[in-house]
């Protein structure tokens, strides 16, 4: 089955009007949003009119000041953000939703418990709950990640795993994809110079053609059945055109594999 990219849209500085006709000119049927993304009317009705499916939601981005999954007094008013956060992804028809880990290692049993509660949540709103690994912070690598989640010990936890992140981790992204087995929940792909987060488009920085085709046919071979999140930072010559070339080339990746999963998604449901 073709993994069709989703264009995280929070890197995208036009007003969100203008942010999804553009991604729709591009040929995107899916976006990734933060919770406060299509807060005004006239975003939702723009998504429904243009055909775009909000496929994941970054759940902690613009967490309240002050507020935190760290085990301080901060910690209740942070799980009731993310609560609200999950109940705007179901109203967005989202199946998937994201954080990232607390900062401090010393916060993991708090963070640890949070997360528990949250899966617990998001699973009765059938959403799945993913953690992702960042660099610099409690949890710095998918490896980490994953024995983190096998310790929160709940069905609904799973993996997002950062290809770039894993650039910056030295971390073989296939072995982490067949490691994780049925925890991979999201894959967000982009690329940099292995020495910061720079978010640049694939294959502008150390990632290479034969290392993304192995992570495509790790993915495949897995049964990874969600879409690929692109998290592109805004570029010039624009950060539209970054995204319209890297989801021919994952789609132009993928077409050895199985050439008749290339139909879009509207033309397969009329099948």
């Amino acid at each position: 089955m073709t993994m069709f990219p989703s264009a995280c849209i929070w890197t995208c500085r036009t007003p969100i009007d203008e942010t999804l006709r553009q991604i729709k000119q591009t040929a995107f049927h899916y976006v990734d949003v933060e919770p406060d993304t299509l807060n005004a009317p006239a975003a939702r009705e723009s998504l429904k009119n243009l055909g775009l499916k909000v496929s994941c939601v970054a759940l902690d981005h613009n967490l309240p000041p002050g507020s935190a999954l760290n085990g301080k007094g901060s910690m209740g008013e942070a799980l009731d953000y993310l609560k609200r956060a999950l109940q705007k992804a179901q109203d967005l028809g989202a199946r998937t939703a994201y954080l990232g880990p607390c900062s401090d290692r010393r916060h993991l049993n708090e963070f640890r418990s949070a997360i528990a509660e949250l899966a617990e949540h998001a699973a009765q709103k059938k959403i799945k709950l993913c953690v992702e690994h960042v660099p610099g912070r409690a949890i710095p690598t998918a490896k980490e990640a994953l024995a983190f989640l096998n310790g929160v010990n709940h069905p609904n936890a799973f993996l997002l795993l950062d290809i770039g992140h894993t650039i910056l981790s030295k971390e073989k992204a296939w072995e982490i994809i067949s490691a994780a087995a049925g925890r991979l929940g999201y894959v967000h792909l982009n690329d940099n110079d292995g020495k910061k987060d720079r978010h640049w488009p694939l294959l502008d920085g150390r990632l290479t053609v034969d290392v993304l085709k192995r992570i495509l046919e790790t993915l495949n071979q897995a049964g990874y059945d969600n879409t690929l999140g692109l998290e592109l930072n805004e570029i010039r010559p624009g950060v539209m055109t970054a995204f319209a070339k890297n989801r021919n080339l994952l789609l132009r990746l993928q077409a050895p594999v199985e050439p008749k999963s290339m139909k879009e998604p509207e033309l397969r449901r009329k099948q």
